[in-house]
């Protein structure tokens, strides 16, 4: 049960009656002027010193004499400069589109071509050649660099507020999608589904302040990504934002340690690269009151060792661009029993219970809805979920089917009604006529003791699981694993053997130094294969070389 304090229902009650982001930064502004905002690599901002920064922001932009709701493209690293700019948009009504920094820069252009924005801002040390192409095919567009041209901009724009009104129903933001399964496409969100979205989420959390009265949050998550979630519950609560530079597991512990976070938004990989820290035990990490995780499937005995190590204190949540967070959750206390202990892979390998005024249908190829336990499509509706991509009506046309948006992954519903995900279609792998859900092999390899990550992919005709080896793994585990890969291999396969169905045994074990993973830290299945592929090929040059005759 979530306990629900006074200020809590004070926050809901108050997200009810604020109806664009415009209101909602406005208020944080009025109230929180004296409060700690955001903590960056330039060092720490008050409320009112961010809202100067902004204002300035905001005059600029209205200064180029741009259009009611024009785009503002901005293609920078997760810096607080790029939180600048999302509420500068708010406060003027123009449209929010950041596109994530790791994208190639052909995708980049494309977006930048499906969106025609009127101002870009960007940091020119990512690509020099892309902004020389922009301004060739895009001349009228205005450049703001990142670094003295920025601070020159805010430093000679006098503040001013928005004066366009704006509208609930109005299109705020455009989000990415990642970019990992192919070109990635622009998500628009209404200021009204978008907090829809996060009345939802506060349901769920209750943003109050702990005891103390500091409440600090920590995106472990891209604010381009799913990170942007938490941004206006971090406004009207009063919360400070810490943005860290990078997502490694070292610096994130010592951000928490340092700062004394109290909420830290995570990937599944960022959890299980901070299990494998060889210090964990070493850092203060008491401050945590909520771990939020997802953007990715969590392995169940990963997340029941972080419930051991660290605390009951975290809560899943599944969702999508298209769809806008949540789908489902799995809350803190769903993940334990009444004593505190972990509970078990049926329940730990799920993302819990569709979320409250979210309809989740499970269908097979032609549209039908499966019975429980039945895998097939997983699609959603809600009024949250999105009307389509932004200039994109082919794409919008295999996504959205009458209302309902096809998530693209697979699942089902177990007999308690908790919903099970198994991964994308893409991703299974065929043996014979038989498919496999990598989903399905990966959780079971998971529960060795010195595995790290697993991933099955296709090679040829052969199911292959690809595993890295964890650095704490208990000594005699990790110098077998290490030093003798044939016989690690084999009592992996033995591993698999005894806990999984003949028909989903691996044909091959392969032990890698690390499984490639995305800036969103997903696991690239496709590098994975090339990976495969490429040192299949080495070993069966290096064999034709050993066995060819000597002269």
């Amino acid at each position: 049960m979530v306990r629900i304090s006074l200020a809590g229902v004070a926050a809901r009650l108050l997200l009810n009656r604020l109806r664009t982001t415009r209101a909602v930064a406005r208020f944080a502004w009025r109230v929180h002027r004296r409060h700690t905002a955001l903590i960056d690599r330039r060092g720490t901002w008050t409320y009112d010193q961010l809202h100067q920064r902004v204002m300035r922001l905001s005059g600029w932009l209205q200064n180029q004499g741009l259009p009611d709701r024009a785009v503002v493209f901005t293609w920078l690293p997760e810096t607080g400069e790029l939180y600048e700019v999302r509420l500068a948009t708010f406060e003027t009504g123009h449209v929010f589109a950041p596109c994530h920094s790791h994208l190639p820069p052909e995708f980049v252009l494309e977006l930048i071509d499906r969106v025609r924005p009127a101002v870009l801002v960007h940091d020119p040390a990512l690509s020099a050649s892309l902004l020389r192409q922009a301004r060739m095919r895009w001349p009228t567009m205005r450049m703001l660099a990142l670094g003295d041209d920025y601070e020159r901009a805010l430093a000679t724009s006098r503040p001013r507020s928005g004066a366009a009104p704006v509208h609930e129903d109005e299109v705020f933001a455009l989000h990415m999608t990642s970019g990992t399964t192919g070109a990635p496409k622009a998500v628009g969100y209404t200021h009204r589904k978008y907090l829809d979205s996060m009345r939802m989420v506060a349901r769920a959390i209750d943003f109050r302040r702990p005891p103390g009265g500091r409440d600090v949050n920590m995106l472990g998550l891209p604010i381009t990504g799913p990170g942007s979630g938490l941004v206006l519950p971090t406004l009207l609560s009063g919360a400070t934002l810490v943005m860290p530079e990078h997502f490694d597991a070292g610096h994130l512990v010592r951000l928490v340690s340092r700062h004394r976070v109290t909420r830290a938004f995570l990937s599944p990989s960022a959890i299980i690269d901070l299990l494998d820290l060889e210090n964990l035990e070493q850092h203060d990490l008491s401050s945590l009151t909520f771990i939020a995780y997802g953007a990715e499937m969590m392995p169940a005995a990963k997340i029941a060792e972080a419930i051991r190590r660290i605390g009951p204190i975290f809560q899943q949540g599944y969702g999508s661009l298209e769809a806008l967070p949540p789908i489902s959750w799995l809350l803190p206390a769903d993940h334990v029993d009444a004593q505190g202990a972990p509970l078990g892979r049926n329940v730990l390998g799920s993302v819990g219970h569709p979320a409250p005024g979210v309809e989740v249908v499970v269908r097979d190829e032609a549209f039908r809805p499966l019975p429980l336990g039945r895998n097939g499509m997983i699609t959603v509706r809600s009024p949250s979920c999105f009307d389509g991509y932004w200039n994109d009506s082919l794409k919008t046309a295999d996504t959205l089917r009458d209302g309902w948006v096809v998530i693209g992954d697979h699942g089902h519903f177990d007999a308690d009604g908790r919903l099970h995900v198994l991964g994308r279609e893409a991703d299974r792998v065929r043996r014979g006529d038989q498919w496999i859900h990598p989903r399905e092999v990966e959780e079971v390899a998971h529960e060795h003791a010195a595995i790290k990550e697993a991933c099955l992919v296709q090679q040829g005709t052969r199911a292959v699981l690809a595993v890295s080896l964890r650095r704490t793994a208990s000594a005699s585990t990790a110098a077998a694993t290490r030093s003798r890969h044939g016989e690690s291999t084999e009592r992996i396969l033995e591993h698999l053997q005894r806990h999984l169905p003949a028909h989903l045994w691996p044909d091959e074990v392969v032990i890698v130094p690390a499984i490639p993973r995305s800036f969103l830290n997903k696991v690239l299945r496709r590098e994975v294969r090339a990976m495969l592929g490429a040192a299949g090929a080495q070993r069966r040059s290096e064999r034709a070389a050993t066995s060819a005759p000597t002269a």
